[in-house]
C-alpha cells in the first residue's frame, strides 16, 4: 500500500487504497488537529487501509501548504483562526467531495481534536454520511468556546462570534441516524471533555447507536487502545 499526494485546486490531499478492499466499500476521511499536518496521520491511514478501507487525509486550510500560519500556537493566532479553520473546512466539504468524486453516503468521518470538531460539524449538516468518529474533539461548539474562555481568563463570547458558532454547532442541528463513536481522554488539558459529553447527551436524547468511550488517565493524545477500539467499531458498524 502506498499513500499518494494529489492536488485538484484548491484542494490537496493524501490518499491510500487497501491491497484488499473491505466489503463495505466505505471511504474514511481523516481530519487532523490544530497545528498538525495531513502527513502526520500516515501511520493511522496505513493501519486503516490494512483493514480494507480507502483512506483520504485532506490538507486543512491554514496548515501544510494551504496558507500556513507562522505560529499556530501563539495565543492570538489560536483565537483568530481556530474556529475560522473549522468553519471554512465544514463549508468546503461539499466541493471537496465533488472534486474527489466520493459519494457522501460512502464516507466515514474521523477527526482528532480540531479535526473532531470539523468532522462533527460536517456530520451535523450531512445526514447521509455513513458514520462519525470524534477523537478528543467537540460536538458542542458554543460550550467549548465558553470553556476555552474560562480557562484563559477571557470574557464572555462576543455576540457575533456566538451567533456564528451557533450556525454551525452540532447540538443546534437535528442529528442523522448513522452510527457515532466519541472517544476522549478524561485528563485532556487541551480540548475539554465536556464538549463531547454534551454532544453525547444531545444525541442520546434524539437517537441510538452512539458509543461514548472515556479513557482514564489519558491527556490530549491518540493511544493504541483508542486505535484498537476504532478498528473494532468500524468492523461492527461499517457495513
Amino acid at each position: 500500500m502506498l499513500m499518494g499526494k494529489y492536488r485538484i485546486n484548491p484542494f490537496k490531499y493524501y490518499s491510500i487504497e487497501p491491497d484488499k478492499q473491505s466489503e463495505s466499500n466505505k471511504v474514511i476521511i481523516i481530519y487532523h488537529g490544530w497545528g498538525g499536518s495531513a502527513l502526520g496521520y500516515r501511520d493511522l491511514a496505513e493501519e486503516l487501509a490494512g483493514e480494507g478501507f480507502n483512506v483520504v487525509v485532506p490538507e486543512i486550510i491554514y496548515h501544510d501548504t494551504r496558507q500556513p500560519l507562522a505560529d499556530h500556537f501563539e495565543s492570538k493566532t489560536v483565537q483568530a483562526y481556530f474556529w475560522e479553520t473549522i468553519i471554512t473546512t465544514i463549508d468546503e466539504y461539499h466541493d471537496f467531495m465533488k472534486t474527489v468524486g466520493i459519494d457522501k453516503e460512502n464516507v466515514i468521518l474521523v477527526g482528532s481534536s480540531m479535526g473532531g470538531g470539523i468532522a462533527n460539524g460536517i456530520f451535523a449538516r450531512e445526514p447521509m454520511i455513513g458514520g462519525l468518529v470524534n477523537i478528543n474533539g467537540s460536538g458542542s461548539f458554543v460550550l467549548t468556546e465558553k470553556l476555552f474562555r474560562e480557562r484563559d481568563g477571557r470574557g464572555d463570547i462576543p455576540d457575533q462570534l456566538k451567533k456564528r458558532l451557533m450556525d454551525y454547532d452540532p447540538v443546534e442541528r437535528k442529528p442523522g441516524l448513522s452510527p457515532v463513536l466519541l472517544m476522549h481522554g478524561d485528563s485532556d488539558a487541551i480540548m475539554p471533555i465536556e464538549g463531547q459529553m454534551d454532544y453525547d447527551r444531545y444525541l442520546k436524547e434524539n437517537r441510538r447507536h452512539v458509543d461514548f468511550r472515556v479513557y482514564e488517565g489519558v491527556n490530549h493524545q491518540i493511544t493504541l487502545e483508542m486505535i484498537g477500539d476504532l478498528i473494532c467499531w468500524l468492523k461492527i458498524w461499517v457495513k
